[in-house]
């Protein structure tokens, strides 16, 4: 049972005092009630006591609630992943980190320095061409060691965006997550001549290479 508030009770004002934990150094609140006689009083004392056995139960329950979904969160990361699931997860990992190492890439921060940016926020140049669809990131494997999102080097010439990259983000949608979309562009693809690989054709053929981001993403949404 928590604490209750304390009231007193002088003349024909009621102050009311707030319970405050020993922790809580802030400021307090008084409230004043005024009573106009001395059966009201007496109700409005006994409901005091009601109130605040309401208040504690209220906390208790909401305490219980957010404890459950604490333990359902920690439950549901504790599963223990099946062999298949580790292999595939594994192989995925590869493929990602394939594809940085084939490609690199590069920081918002070192393409602020590459195009000269006068921002304050180093970050603002890469942020502005990626909320423009111009570009896209991807989350560094390694998050303990490295930024967490990085933008594959493909995607820029002479440290700019390749415009065609704008057609293929913009033909995806939001329905392609970061990882999909590069490894996307660095799978080979039926569509184009020889099953290339779209980031060979970027700038070579950015046509096909649109062309064929369509087709897939029209296959994705059927």
């Amino acid at each position: 049972m928590g604490k209750a508030a304390s009231a007193t009770l002088q003349g024909d004002l009621l102050s009311v005092q707030p319970y405050r934990d020993d922790r809580d150094h802030g400021p307090g609140r008084t409230f004043l009630l005024e009573v106009k006689d001395a059966a009201l009083s007496s109700v409005l004392m006994s409901s005091l006591s009601m109130l605040d056995r309401l208040l504690v139960e209220k906390m208790a329950a909401a305490r219980e609630r957010h404890m459950e979904e604490v333990v359902d969160f920690m439950t549901e990361r504790m599963l223990v992943p099946s062999t298949v699931e580790m292999d595939m997860a594994q192989r995925l990992a590869t493929r990602h980190a394939r594809v940085l190492n084939e490609f690199g890439y590069l920081t918002a921060e070192q393409l602020a320095d590459a195009n000269r940016s006068q921002a304050g926020y180093r970050a603002a140049l890469a942020a502005n061409w990626r909320k423009r669809r111009q570009i896209f990131a991807v989350p560094h494997p390694e998050k303990a060691a490295r930024e967490r999102d990085v933008y594959p080097a493909f995607q820029f010439e002479e440290h700019k965006p390749i415009k065609a990259v704008h057609d293929v983000l913009e033909a995806f949608g939001a329905h392609k997550a970061p990882w999909k979309v590069a490894l996307w562009f660095t799978s080979n693809n039926g569509w184009l001549p020889g099953s290339a690989r779209p980031v060979d054709l970027l700038t070579t053929d950015s046509q096909a290479v649109i062309a064929a981001a369509k087709r897939d993403a029209q296959g994705s949404a059927a």
